[in-house]
């Protein structure tokens, strides 16, 4: 017995029927024998994708394709029926088609060994349509603020600052914008070539997700600037020019300058005086000269650091001008005006100016205001604003002129007399309770002289 179990031969038919016995077990259990090369029962394949081939998405745009998947019922032997879904394929071929609504039948690939018993769907209906281009402009809008004490400039989109936006025919109609938006919070230098992404939106501002934006982003430069304030120039006017010439305008090569410097600084100034010298004219007609322009005080900048000053000087001469009108202001509804001193809105002035000008000047080129504002009932003195056109000044810029009027409430007579002009060497007051000019020995007023038409 010893010997059969260290014998060889005794060992493999050991493990034979070891061999014949766990095959027994396996086959019995199942209840049926394996074989590969035996056909399965037909088997279903569900959510097959369908593959679109040949479709030109660069011209066109799909509508409609609906199922997007199908179920595939299959047959073949169990090895080949494999479970890489993958490998089972539904195909639409749109190969040459143009803008339309087609039903089409689908193909299918399926793997070796495999074959198809059905498809649902067989066929799809699908719509093709015809993409359109415009250009647009690109829009930045920016939201927050930079540092404090800084502003932001105007963004400078790199390039022509369009892009081409492609979308179906029937869609591009509905297209008004395309914008970049960048975020300035906290900025505190600029920034040059940012990329902005781009979105297209249609006109109640909603974004359009299917629009095909080329470039799809820009390059942004942002400029963070200091505080300024444009203001214009205030031309002031100092020095003399020599006898028998006369100032017929002053020239500037720019209207204004650009002030840099804190909020209040730059809420407190409205303008930016510039004074030019008569006496540097040298004989020209036209005398240049420059002026170094210093930001005030409280400022850290300006802009430009100079204007060049021309002053136009032509011969001069002398014109009286009689009738000039003179024009009441803020007279109010209570109140009947009474001329006293003239006793006609009009009056005569001495003018200077260059001899072309003045020779094309009238009355109604020169605007005399008398403001009658906040009088009451009673006999005024009012100071005359004059204004004259550019280049002509009074003979005697510092005679003082004004006119009295008497006021009276509407529907109350005067007494048909003119009202007393008070006499300085008595004291004697106007009864507005202004004092009245001082007179000359011979009685005459003397700003009634230069008021009253009298030519002085």
């Amino acid at each position: 017995m010893d010997k059969w179990l260290t014998h060889n031969n005794f060992a493999k038919v050991l493990a034979l029927v070891f061999s014949i016995i766990l095959w027994a077990m396996v086959h019995l259990d199942s209840g049926t024998p394996v074989d590969s090369t035996t056909l399965a029962q037909p088997r279903y394949i569900d959510n097959v994708k369908i593959e679109v081939t040949g479709f030109d998405e660069d011209h066109f745009v799909l509508y409609d394709l609906e199922p997007s998947t199908v179920r595939m019922q299959v047959k073949g032997k169990r090895i080949d029926l494999t479970t890489n879904f993958s490998d089972y394929k539904a195909k639409l071929d749109l190969k040459n088609l143009g803008p339309g609504t087609f039903t089409l039948p689908l193909t299918h690939e399926l793997p070796p060994g495999v074959e198809l018993i059905s498809m649902d769907p067989s066929i799809v209906k699908v719509t093709i349509e015809a993409k359109e281009t415009r250009k647009l402009p690109v829009s930045i809008v920016t939201k927050g603020e930079p540092a404090d004490g800084l502003v932001l400039g105007t963004p400078i989109v790199a390039g022509n600052g369009t892009v081409d936006v492609t979308l179906p025919a029937s869609e591009v109609q509905e297209l008004d914008r395309v914008e970049g938006t960048v975020d300035v919070t906290g900025l505190k230098e600029s920034v040059k070539g940012k990329s902005v992404k781009l979105t297209a939106y249609d006109k109640q501002g909603q974004p359009i997700e299917n629009a095909k934006i080329s470039p799809s982003s820009v390059d942004v430069d942002i400029p963070i600037n200091k505080l300024y304030k444009n203001v214009p120039l205030e031309v002031r006017k100092t020095g003399q020019l020599p006898a028998g010439y006369v100032l017929a305008g002053v020239e500037t090569d720019v209207e204004g300058v650009v002030l840099y410097g804190s909020k209040e600084a730059l809420e407190g100034i409205s303008s930016y005086p510039v004074t030019v010298d008569l006496s540097r004219f040298d004989g020209a007609n036209e005398t240049k000269y420059s002026v170094d322009l210093t930001p005030p005080e409280g400022f850290e900048k300006i802009e430009p650091s100079s204007v060049t000053i021309t002053l136009h000087v032509m011969p001069g001469g002398q014109k009286q001008l009689d009738e000039i009108p003179i024009t009441v202001k803020n007279a109010g509804s209570l109140y009947d005006v009474k001329w006293i001193r003239p006793t006609e809105p009009k009056l005569s002035l001495t003018l200077i100016g260059a001899s072309e000008v003045l020779d094309a000047l009238q009355p109604e080129n020169i605007q005399v205001i008398a403001d009658l504002a906040h009088l009451g009932a009673g006999t005024h003195t009012i100071p005359l604003e004059v204004k004259l056109p550019e280049g002509v000044d009074l003979a005697d810029p510092g005679t003082s002129m004004t006119v009295d009027v008497e006021l009276t409430e509407k529907g109350n007579p005067t007494s048909g007399t003119p009202a007393e002009l008070p006499d300085p060497e008595n004291g004697v007051q106007s009864p507005s309770g202004n004092e009245a000019p001082p007179r000359q020995e011979d009685g005459s007023n003397t700003t009634e002289d230069v008021t009253a038409g009298n030519g002085t």
